[in-house]
């Protein structure tokens, strides 16, 4: 299969289309992120998927490259405000993210050599918010924050717009809370492969557990996302868990789902979950 524009999830999908016309294995040639795919790839089951990178007329085979993730930085000022704030508290791609259900409306990171804290859902409410009140009140601009979302991220919320972005995180929220609901003893969330695109782009959400002596790679998705696969595959080549728990809503669980899931390299089920929202 040839892709001369790469997607999220290409290669999750390219797997579950071999595995619905019964191929023996599976070749995928693109034109950019090769390295990183192939990466993905060695987080399937032997026969893995093959990356070929296409350059002009000529393909070869892509190298690994494995993704690197920025931690944190130890801004314990900041990240206090945030937890004081009743936040959940998110390592996220350089930065602390301070959520509410899985919706991000803080962030804690470096700015000119220093810690900084922006306060919004979201980037671009955060870069307005810090535009037009340079001076603000910390810890009142998060209780401002959080009096105006919390309402739409609970159990019972009716429904709103606040409660419809970001489900994967809100799913991966309610499981931490409750790992013993999926058989874990404890869950912590992990960053995925790549920073998120924007609030309104689907993702998945990752978390590692432990049951027993056992670590377990936990991947959350909700909506059909054929894609997941891809996902879990290269965080199993990076974390090397013992095994895999892929969680989705009950409406969203799929055969073909399950059959990509049942390719990765480490023993993976699928486990359906109703959300806490109301739609």
């Amino acid at each position: 299969m040839y892709f001369p524009t790469l997607a999220p999830g290409v290669l999750g999908t390219a797997v579950i289309w071999a595995a619905a016309n019964n191929c023996t294995s599976t070749n995928l040639i693109v034109d950019e992120g090769a390295g990183e795919l192939a990466h993905a790839a060695t987080g399937f089951a032997q026969p893995a998927p093959v990356i070929w990178l296409a350059t002009g007329r000529t393909i070869a085979k892509a190298e690994p490259i494995t993704p690197t993730v920025d931690a944190p930085p130890a801004c314990a000022v900041l990240t206090a405000e945030l937890s004081t704030a009743g936040l959940d508290i998110v390592a996220d791609h350089g930065v602390w993210l301070g959520e509410i259900n899985g919706l991000e409306v803080a962030r804690v990171g470096m700015r000119d050599g220093e810690c900084s804290i922006d306060i919004g859902v979201g980037a671009y409410d955060q870069f307005a918010s810090a535009a037009l009140s340079p001076d603000r009140n910390v810890a009142e601009s998060l209780e401002t924050v959080v009096s105006m979302v919390a309402p739409h991220r609970q159990a019972s919320s009716t429904p709103h717009a606040l409660g419809r972005i970001v489900r994967s995180r809100w799913l991966r929220a309610q499981l931490v809370r409750n790992p013993d609901v999926i058989g874990l003893d404890s869950l912590n969330p992990i960053p995925l492969l790549h920073e998120r695109p924007g609030m309104n782009e689907t993702q998945p959400a990752a978390a590692l557990g432990t049951s027993a002596d056992d670590i377990i790679l936990v991947c959350c998705t909700v909506g059909l996302d054929l894609g997941i696969a891809e996902t879990a595959a290269g965080l199993i080549a990076l974390h090397q868990p013992d095994s895999l728990i892929v969680v989705l809503p009950p409406r969203d669980h799929h055969p073909r789902i399950v059959d990509a899931v049942a390719s990765l390299a480490v023993p993976s089920r699928v486990e359906t979950v109703e959300g806490e929202w109301v739609d």
